[in-house]
Order: C-alpha cells, then sequence, then structure tokens
C-alpha cells in the first residue's frame, strides 16, 4: 500500500513538474519590457544580497561602498561584452530554429565565442577576489563557511 502511494505521488510530481517546466518555455521571448525588467530585478537582488551580505558578516559602511563600487565595475565591463553575447544568443536561437541540429555548426559557434567567454570568467573572478580582499580574515571565514553551507544545499 505504502509503495503503491510513493509512487503515485512520484508520478504525480514528476507529470507536474512536465508541465509546468514547458509552460515556463511558452512565454514570450521577444518582449524588450521583459528585458528591461530583469536588469532592475537584478539590481534590486544585487542590493538585498548586499544588505543580506553586510548583516551576516557585519560590513562597516566603507566596506559596503567598496563592494558597491567594485559590482558597479564589475557591470560596467561586463556591459563591454553584452553584444557579443546578445549575437551569440541569436546565433544559438537560429541554430535551434532549425529542422535538425547542426552539430558541428554549434561547436564553431561556441569556439569562435571562447575569448567572449573566457573574458567574462577573468571579470567575474577578479571581482571576486577583489571582493574578498575588502573582507578582513575572520569576515573571509564567516563567508566561506556562508558559502559552503549553500552549496551543501
Amino acid at each position: 500500500m505504502k509503495n503503491t502511494f510513493k509512487q503515485i505521488a512520484i508520478a504525480t510530481s514528476l507529470c507536474g513538474a512536465l508541465v509546468l517546466s514547458t509552460a515556463s518555455f511558452a512565454e514570450d521571448n521577444n518582449s524588450d519590457h521583459h528585458q528591461d525588467s530583469s536588469g532592475k530585478h537584478h539590481q534590486q537582488m544585487s542590493d538585498k544580497n548586499l544588505a543580506k551580505l553586510s548583516r551576516k558578516l557585519g560590513l562597516t559602511e566603507s566596506q559596503q561602498a567598496d563592494i558597491k563600487a567594485l559590482k558597479s565595475e564589475e557591470q560596467a565591463n561586463m556591459q563591454t561584452l553584452k553584444p557579443a553575447m546578445k549575437t551569440f544568443r541569436e546565433q544559438v536561437k537560429t541554430l535551434m530554429l532549425a529542422d535538425s541540429f547542426d552539430e558541428q555548426a554549434f561547436i564553431e559557434l561556441q569556439a569562435s565565442n571562447q575569448d567572449v567567454f573566457a573574458q567574462m570568467a577573468l571579470i567575474k573572478a577578479k571581482s571576486k577576489f577583489a571582493m574578498k580582499s575588502v573582507l578582513t580574515k575572520e569576515q573571509l571565514e564567516k563567508f566561506r563557511s556562508m558559502k559552503h553551507k549553500r552549496s551543501r544545499r
């Protein structure tokens, strides 16, 4: 009896997940309003995350200002790569709209954009390293433990 109930519960949850995942793909991706609002939402989340980080680590106002400056510098550097990433995404969409998947074309597209991906990774790594240099040793240890707890979930 219990096994049957478990099997029914698993099947129901899988079906629900499939229905919800296909519904999420059905949204209109051409909406410029959606793209604009997502940038604002990301900024709000960044402010929320900074406030949470400040509270949990006990950041001073100067540390908060330094981290905000680092984040804005990172965003400015990423903005320079935004047109290249937009072009890449459009090319991937074009490949995905084809009747059959052209694996070689996708590999070539991915390879031709490796410099952009490497630049993005470098910007993110520099920003993370600079942020860690703002923290004291105690704050850095607490930050690492917070990160470890988050990764275990």
